[in-house]
């Protein structure tokens, strides 16, 4: 879908076919930025045709103005989140005259999905609009798929919510709440498996990136935005957040719970239960609530 910002702003005459980051924007997308990480709008400078909310009082120069459209708001988020659930409905609209198919086999199909040969995909399986899955994938019954691209070898277990809307608001003059729209997917990558009963949110603004050789266990919610690198592990009821990046090799032990946007480092330890409220540093291992650094027991 496409959106011409000259509904905004009749000086400009450009499409947005979809949101992106701040901090690692695409050009033609829309995204906001305020006065705390006002630096990030540096990162348009390189690409052109964005919508940008910025919040009031921020210096733009003539020619990041010149070459994207930029928005003055006191509240950067709540213009942008207007602007997204207009998007939505939009899109919303135009998805209402896409069909489900019944297949032979009992899951229900959406429009233009692309599987990989050798799939194996049980009774009661949805398989939403323009998912791609690749080769020798195994989904097993009651899964549900939507907003994503997967790649080989892909193991889903009864169940499983992969590309579920992220849970992201913002608040009106009146502290009331209402809900920004999730316009991002879910990208997995190859030999990953997906635990029975997961959650895994698609992105608020960008993607939810799941690495090769990642290994969920049941009952685990990865929050939208998160990026797990290769051959991290991720033991039963782990709760991760939004924005949080774990490192390669990382291990989560049962009901470990990891506030939004911490960083995980690459061959890092989490104990059961530990509640991570802070950055971990790659080799070390944490544990207890607040979790703290702790010897590794050989």
């Amino acid at each position: 879908m496409e959106y011409n910002v000259n509904q905004i702003d009749v000086s400009y005459d450009f499409t947005i076919n979809g949101i992106s980051y701040i901090g690692s924007p695409k050009a033609n997308t829309a995204m906001y930025v305020s006065k705390k990480v006002a630096h990030l709008l540096e990162n348009v400078r390189t690409i052109q045709n964005c919508l940008v909310f910025a919040e009031e009082g921020m210096e733009v120069d003539t020619e990041l103005r010149k070459n994207n459209c930029i928005i003055f708001s006191k509240n950067p988020q709540r213009s942008y989140a207007e602007f997204a659930n207009d998007f939505a409905r939009q899109k919303c609209e135009l998805e209402k005259g896409r069909k489900y198919t019944l297949t032979k086999d009992g899951y229900y199909l959406g429009e233009n999905v692309r599987i990989g040969e050798g799939a194996y995909i049980e009774p009661m399986v949805l398989i939403g609009h323009d998912v791609i899955i690749g080769n020798n994938a195994s989904i097993s019954a009651g899964s549900i798929i939507k907003n994503a691209a997967i790649g080989d070898d892909f193991v889903c277990n009864e169940h499983a919510v992969i590309g579920s809307p992220s849970f992201t608001m913002y608040e009106d003059e009146e502290r009331n709440k209402y809900r920004i729209p999730s316009l991002g997917k879910v990208v997995i990558g190859n030999h990953v498996e997906i635990g029975a009963c997961n959650n895994i949110a698609a992105g608020g603004c960008s993607d939810t990136i799941i690495e090769d050789y990642v290994k969920l266990d049941a009952l685990v919610h990865i929050g939208h935005e998160v990026h797990i690198h290769k051959n991290a592990e991720l033991t039963a009821g782990v709760i991760v957040a939004g924005f949080v990046d774990i490192g390669e090799r990382s291990y989560f032990g049962v009901n470990s719970v990891i506030r939004n946007r911490a960083v995980i480092g690459a061959d890092s330890f989490i104990g059961m239960g530990a509640v991570v409220v802070k950055d971990v540093a790659p080799g070390i291992t944490v544990a207890g609530n607040p979790a703290k650094v702790f010897e590794r027991v050989k």
